[in-house]
């Protein structure tokens, strides 16, 4: 007959669990006991897991949703607008065309300056790299004499039009800024000193002299 296993006394786990070399096992320093650190670390090990799969499988689904022409960036900003109310999308709009409209991008009735469909092609060629010279000159990119690489010969001159049109802009800009800034400087000059009821020594003294050189008349 084989031998029953029992447990020996020693095995059982006691109330309060012993130490790992000699630090206590249970909280008596208002931290959490080992055991639940232990814990914590076992359950976040596996939920960066479950996140690196997740990212993986993600990334797998834009990899192929991209092969299928979807513009991923495009996607991902309408996904986020599912949660905006109707008017924060009508904002988040017409702030997009704000911004494209100050930078010169063909929108709106900016549509025209880059000529229509009547516009001949060569028009309509000097016309986009004369737009391109606006924008790179309002953003500060490149110089009115260096046009790009691929600009063709007979367009340099259209872009140092157009980029010396948004360099323009610009220094019309910061030059209202200047002013604007240059005003208020005058004004808190010319305000008057707030009066904290104290009296200035120096003050003081200066009306301390007038006085006794009256006296002395």
């Amino acid at each position: 007959m084989a031998k029953q296993l029992k447990a020996a006394d020693d095995d059982a786990y006691p109330e309060v669990q012993g130490t790992i070399g000699s630090i206590p096992n249970e909280p008596g320093n208002g931290m959490p006991s080992h055991d639940d650190i232990r814990m914590a670390a076992n359950e976040m090990v596996a939920l960066i897991k479950r996140r690196k799969d997740i990212n993986a499988e993600i990334s797998t689904y834009r990899k192929g949703a991209k092969a299928k022409g979807i513009t991923l960036g495009v996607l991902d900003e309408q996904v986020r607008l599912l949660d905006w109310t109707p008017e924060e999308v009508k904002k988040f709009y017409a702030e997009r065309d704000w911004y494209a409209e100050a930078m010169a991008h063909p929108i709106g009735s900016q549509l025209e300056l880059y000529g229509t469909d009547a516009t001949p092609d060569p028009v309509r060629e000097q016309l986009k790299w004369r737009q391109t010279g606006v924008k790179h000159g309002l953003s500060g990119k490149g110089w009115a004499n260096e046009a790009p690489k691929e600009c063709p010969p007979d367009c340099i001159q259209s872009y140092g039009e157009g980029h010396d049109e948004g360099q323009g802009i610009v220094r019309r800009a910061f030059q209202t800024r200047l002013e604007k800034a240059n005003a208020v400087a005058a004004d808190a000059r010319a305000a008057p000193e707030p009066d904290d009821g104290q009296t200035d020594i120096e003050t003081a003294a200066n009306d301390a002299v007038a006085i006794d050189q009256q006296d002395a008349a």
